[in-house]
């Protein structure tokens, strides 16, 4: 009976990372085709110290603040993206999207999924994949827990 748990557990947690990832990819899709493109000026970068992982070291990461205006509105914002060494200047240029709903919302338009998107959606199916082995063999009687 514990390896057919196991097998649930399995399958369950893959379908939920897969499903969360996909999610993600459609909401981001959804968002690119609704939002208005406009162009902002990067204003300054913000600096954030990310923790150090295996080598110890810390390092600083560089978020752009941006501005930008809508129908004489004008608006400012940090990216919600930070990078090492820092991807944007002061003074850059910096193609963004606007929620029309609600201007002060928006996202740097940079043309990238998110690399967590398609981490959560590899893992999740990998996870699955797990989860169909391990119920098959159960069901083969190839693998049993005592």
């Amino acid at each position: 009976m514990g390896v057919y748990i196991l097998a649930v557990l399995f399958l369950a947690g893959g379908a939920i990372f897969g499903l969360l990832g996909y999610s993600n990819l459609v909401a981001t899709k959804k968002r690119r085709a609704s939002w208005r493109a406009v162009e902002g000026r990067v204003v300054a970068l913000a600096e954030q110290e990310e923790e150090p992982g295996g080598t110890g070291r810390r390092k600083t990461l560089y978020a752009p603040v941006y501005r930008y205006a809508i129908d004489g509105v004008e608006y400012s914002d940090t990216s919600k993206i930070s990078s090492s060494p820092a991807r944007y200047q002061v003074g850059d240029p910096i193609r963004l999207l606007v929620n029309p709903a609600n201007p002060s919302a928006s996202d740097v338009a940079n043309g990238d999924i998110p690399i967590f998107t398609y981490g959560m959606m590899a893992m999740g199916l990998l996870v699955f994949a797990v989860g169909v082995l391990i119920a098959w063999l159960a069901l083969t009687g190839a693998m049993t827990f005592e």
